[in-house]
């Protein structure tokens, strides 16, 4: 067949040729600067197609040329065959590539929504301009923005209203009609947004006053404030921790809007400000290094003597600028008490002092003292003395300060724990230790900072960045005494003239540490520092005599000592504290003490404040009445009546005619309480409730008789538009048409929605709608919509509804799974699986862990030895307790010492490696899962798509046309099964296989790792016990017979036949149950064997030796809790 010029180019010419021969630097990796964007760097990867990891670029050769050139794609494609010397047939046309094509209905949709979008954008500018803009005085000339609000504000009006109103054929006309202005108007809106801005711009405006606050820290008032808000964000670094001080110095706990709201079931207060913080956001990038035998580490050459090379994917670590709040600005649910309450005179104050010790490195001692001294650390007898007779709070106090000389200041246990040599070098100008080998940090003492050097793709043993840790390209690791103050970007590029230079010389650890020893000033500063931090975490209330001693000594201070000491002290005062509760908690369990114990306080009398008749007068008084109007904006115009009752004026509203209308209609609300706001003011408009400008007006909002005015009329209409966030963002359910229940909820992606018919309360059907702009008007007219409702007849239902409607659905759910399970009459074997859910571990279910007494769902529980598995690849592993509660594991230790379950965030787990090699296990069982598909006693489909081989490449996505065209026919032998799952309830086939193709586009399964579904695919669907092949066209599906057997019952009872001998033999006999090892000993002897036999056989061998989990687990001792970390998601299914 005659190759048209694309054809010709694609098949003779890779990108990589192409930007080679115009001059292109290309490294024998592939990767090369960018001609796209301003690339120092090369981040451009190029081969077959090309890549750009910085702007996002990509395409293949003629994709590559016309960019390149600024040409039309056909004028690329010429150029490259002119270039390149291709002969090719100028007439030959073009292949057709079959996309799926949209209605003319569908595309008007799209068109007018867009429409819509824009003009509304629009006018909320123009709104905007006329107030920020408008002249002060009569003399001042208008700015230009003023002016054009002025003259396009009421002809947008006319637009939307067009829009909302009119014809069909109308808005048809006028958007083919201004299709080019609203391009251009949506291209000038999009460069007036980004024209805010930049995440970098707005991280230097955040940290431009963290070097100066933490100068200005050492102040006596200020530290001790810092450090109290330390102490509760022990886990924070110091740019965070000062970013809280700085912001809010008396928050507590805090988190983003959302975890509030799905973690901890609690709302983010109206008008509350956001404290900004800096969150890492990583983005990985794929890189090509030299492939390294893993014995010699030498590079792994191919046989033409040529470096073999592999591609691996790093994570760049990136930083922007988030929002958090904390928990004084939020309602909602009680949180749990997170740390014990101890005050006064330190109650369980034994329990604590024993947990003092098991947390110290060194043996705690009592002595007689002279009363100036409190105690002291002693490195040469490696140990802590403390004063007898103190009192309670000054024993914890002073116990808590020599610990953390212990930790920090003790040189002889450094000695003793690494005397391993290091090359001394400077970095940055700061002196440290160098290795070539990675440094295990877990054994380094306090205060001493590690850094990893990352090498050069094109040589890795050349180091050019310093970086927190590197995981390819590992060059070496460092030492420092001070810490790096690293880049945004989470590294530091090395130069010849600032960088590592090798200073001559080795030294131990212990030698280094020693010359760097800080002085005592400092080391006092420290110590109570950390003490004070501690015992305010525990709520024990220390004295602050010493804060005037720590400004003294911050007085002259370099900005990085202050900053290496807050460091250090960050550090230290985490750990201790994690430490101290975890031994805390273990010893009150020992001795039967309840932690959480609350001391009655003493009872005082209750003041009254000083403004409780101010507050008394805030309470709501007065009344407030509807009024409907025939024009909202001059009421004097056609009808107008007042006092009315809610109903009433809705009764009204709806009477007005559209023909003799003088204005908008509407309804308002009337206040009457004696205020300066008291009167008229309107609600809805037209067919919008305008809760944005009600909101705006702090009466208003704050005026329960308004707000709930408000709120009952959206309620009584819910087919208006509702402008305002906080109306739109809300959970609701509606009755349609008397016979179905729409629940709908706002979700990250748009709109989550599920469907329950209102007479049987059976879960109809549900899913998302990826339109985040539309309101929950729209959203719910959408739905509609797509689902053949009347959305003329909504009316609200209330939410206590929703718990019944899911419950129910719930129990008859349970009901047909124990009727499948029930009506199934064939043995164990024959029905197999289709394709699980990789599990992470195989040994423990979901409902071995809810046994055990773990209930999150967004948790995949694992044994020990699995857990010990995935820790060392590098996948988080939660310890999980009995109280249905976890903690992150942070040393392998903690997995050997938990006689318990484990886990994995189920997020963490889909993205991982592991999850994937999982996935694509299954290719390699084509014939075993086709199997499993045909035999299920359910409802069911499958997925089949054309194998990636360069011999098929011509049936791939083309449609049934094509393949007729070319002598082709639909051949199982040119498929891979990819996919098998339960089917949703659907009325047929064809229903079906619709709402697979938007559920394989849009939001397909996570355990689906293949292309989203497209033409040539073939979807096969069991409904009824009847198997239907639909070959996914150019326009819709077209079904194909043939490609699989269409009644599966037959062929499976054949298969039981061959495999157990006969049938009646087997329901009148009982099914022969050979073992392993008598069916291995036939095939050795050469009998034939049934490997589902076989398989069976495994199966139930492996049941019946295998003991329950949960058994094994409550013979084990229980362990107690580490170190708590938050849940990652509390979204929970029914």
């Amino acid at each position: 067949m005659a190759e048209n010029v694309f054809e010709a180019v694609k098949q003779s010419v890779s990108a990589r040729e192409a930007a080679e021969f115009y001059g292109i630097k290309v490294s024998r990796t592939g990767m090369a600067c960018c001609p796209f964007h301003d690339d120092k760097n090369p981040s451009m990867k190029v081969d077959q197609r090309f890549h750009c990891f910085g702007c996002g670029a990509d395409g293949d050769v003629i994709d590559f040329t016309a960019r390149l050139f600024d040409l039309a794609p056909k004028e690329a494609a010429e150029k490259l065959a002119q270039d390149f010397g291709l002969i090719y047939d100028s007439q030959a046309p073009p292949r057709r590539k079959y996309v799926r094509q949209k209605t003319e209905a569908q595309q008007f949709w799209e068109d007018r929504q867009r429409c819509y979008r824009i003009l509304s954008d629009y006018y909320y500018l123009l709104k905007k301009w006329e107030i920020d803009h408008s002249p002060r005085t009569p003399e001042e000339e208008p700015h230009p923005r003023f002016v054009e609000a002025i003259q396009k504000k009421t002809y947008v009006e006319y637009l939307l209203d067009l829009f909302l109103y009119e014809s069909e054929e109308e808005q048809k006309a006028w958007i083919a009609e201004h299709t080019a202005e609203i391009t251009h108007l949506e291209r000038r809106l999009k460069i007036m947004a980004e024209n805010k801005p930049t995440n970098r711009e707005r991280l230097r405006e955040i940290t431009d006053g963290i070097e100066q606050g933490i100068k200005e820290l050492f102040e006596s008032e200020k530290y001790m404030r810092y450090l109290s808000v330390m102490s509760r964000f022990h886990r924070y670094s110091v740019n965070n921790t000062m970013l809280i001080y700085m912001q809010k110095p008396d928050a507590t706990l805090v988190a983003g809007y959302n975890k509030w709201k799905d973690q901890f079931e609690r709302h983010v207060k109206k008008g509350e400000h956001g404290i900004t913080i800096i969150a890492p956001t990583p983005y990985k990038k794929k890189i090509e290094e030299q492939k390294l035998d893993p014995d010699t580490k030498a590079p792994i050459l191919d046989q033409d003597g040529k470096i073999v090379t592999e591609e691996k994917e790093i994570e760049i670590p990136m930083f922007r600028p988030v929002k958090v709040f904390d928990v004084s600005q939020t309602d909602g649910k009680p949180l749990p008490e997170i740390a014990s309450s101890l005050s006064g005179n330190v109650p369980n104050y034994e329990a604590f002092m024993e947990a003092l010790r098991r947390s110290a490195p060194v043996p705690i001692t009592f002595e007689a003292m002279a009363a100036d001294t409190d105690g002291y650390f002693s490195a040469e007898h490696q140990k802590i003395a403390i004063r007898q007779g103190m009192s309670e709070v000054q024993t914890v106090s002073a116990t808590v300060h020599e610990i953390a000389h212990s930790k920090l200041h003790n040189q002889n246990k450094i000695q003793i724990a690494n005397d391993e040599q290091y090359q001394e070098i400077e970095l940055f100008d700061k002196p440290g230790l160098f290795s070539n080998g990675r440094i295990a940090r877990d054994t380094l003492p306090e205060g001493v900072y590690c850094y990893d050097l990352r090498g050069s793709d094109y040589d890795p043993g050349d180091p050019i960045y310093v970086e927190d840790r590197v995981g390819v390209n590992h060059a070496g690791s460092v030492i420092l005494a001070e810490p790096l103050d690293l880049s945004k970007e989470g590294y530091l590029r090395l130069t010849e003239e600032e960088g590592l230079n090798f200073v001559g010389g080795f030294s131990t650890l212990a030698q280094f540490l020693q010359e760097q020893k800080k002085d005592r000033h400092t080391e006092e500063v420290e110590a109570e520092s950390i003490s004070y931090a501690v015992c305010k975490y525990f709520k024990i209330e220390t004295g602050e005599n010493s804060f005037g001693y720590i400004a003294s000594w911050s007085q002259g201070k370099e900005l990085k000592e202050l900053r290496a000491s807050l460091e250090t002290i960050n550090k230290t005062s985490g750990t201790l504290i994690s430490d101290i509760e975890r031994h805390y908690k273990e010893i009150c369990k020992e001795r039967g003490i309840d932690p959480n114990a609350k001391v009655e306080p003493e009872t005082a009398p209750i003041e009254q404040p000083a403004d409780a008749a101010k507050v008394s007068d805030r309470q709501p008084t007065g009344n407030l009445t509807y009024y409907a109007a025939e024009c909202m904006e001059f009421p004097n115009l056609g009808e107008y009546h007042d006092n009315l009752s809610l109903e009433e004026a809705i009764r009204i509203y709806q009477e007005i005619p559209a023909e003799r209308m003088n204005g908008i209609k509407g309804i308002g609300f009337e206040l009457k309480d004696g205020s300066d706001y008291e009167g008229p003011f309107p609600i809805l408009t037209g067919q919008t409730i305008d809760l944005d400008t009600i909101q705006a007006i702090d009466y208003y909002r704050d005026n329960p008789l308004v707000q709930k005015a408000v709120k009952d009329l959206a309620e009584a209409m819910p087919e208006m538009e509702v402008l305002g966030a906080d109306a739109n963002q809300q959970e609701a359910l509606f009755l349609i048409d008397g016979a179905t229940y729409l629940h709908i909820q706002p979700c990250d992606s748009g709109w989550d929605y599920t469907l329950y018919d209102a007479a049987s309360m059976k879960e109809l059907d549900g899913g998302q709608l990826d339109m985040p702009e539309l309101s929950r008007k729209n959203a719910v007219l959408q739905i509609c919509d797509d689902n053949d409702l009347d959305g003329t007849s909504l009316r609200h239902a209330p939410l206590s509804m929703i718990e019944t409607l899911q419950e129910a659905a719930y129990q008859q759910m349970q009901a047909e799974a124990s009727q499948v399970a029930v009506s199934s009459q064939l043995p164990e074997a024959q029905e197999q699986a289709l394709d699980e859910y990789p599990t992470p571990d195989e040994q423990v279910s979901t409902p071995d862990m809810q046994e055990y007494g773990y209930s999150y769902d967004g948790m995949l529980p694992v044994t020990r030895e699995r857990a010990l598995e995935l820790d060392a690849a590098g996948l988080t592993v939660y310890v999980l307790h009995e109280d249905n509660t976890e903690s992150m594991v942070f040393d392998p230790q903690e997995i050997m010492e938990h006689g318990g379950l484990f886990g994995v965030d189920r997020e963490e787990w889909e993205k991982s490696p592991q999850f994937h090699e999982k996935v694509m296990e299954r290719q390699a069982h084509q014939q075993e899962r086709e199997q499993a598909f045909l035999s299920q006693n359910r409802d069911c489909f499958a997925i089949y798509q054309v194998k990636h081989t360069d011999e098929l490449r011509d049936i791939r996505y083309e449609g049934l046309d094509w393949l007729r065209s070319i002598g082709q026919t639909v051949k199982r032998e040119n498929y891979d099964l990819v996919y098998t799952a339960p089917l949703e309830p659907c009325k047929s086939p064809q229903v079906a296989v619709e709402q697979l193709y938007n559920q394989f586009n849009n939001d397909h399964p996570a355990d689906y790792h293949h292309p989203s579904m497209s033409v040539s695919d073939i979807v096969a669907i069991k409904q009824d016990g009847k198997v239907s092949c639909h070959y996914c066209d150019s326009v819709g599906f077209t079904q194909i017979p043939g490609f699989l057997p269409e009644n599966p019952l037959k062929n499976a009872e054949m298969a039981v036949e061959d495999d157990y001998g006969m049938i009646d033999g087997i329901i009148n006999n009982g099914a022969k149950e050979p073992t392993v090892a008598e069916l291995e000993q036939q095939a050795r002897s050469g009998q034939p064997i049934s490997l589902m036999d076989l398989a069976e056989a495994v199966h139930r061998e492996e049941r019946d030796r295998k003991k329950s989990v949960v058994d094994q687990l409550k013979s084990q001792p229980k362990a107690e809790h580490k170190k708590t970390a938050q849940k990652k998601s509390a979204e929970r299914e029914i």
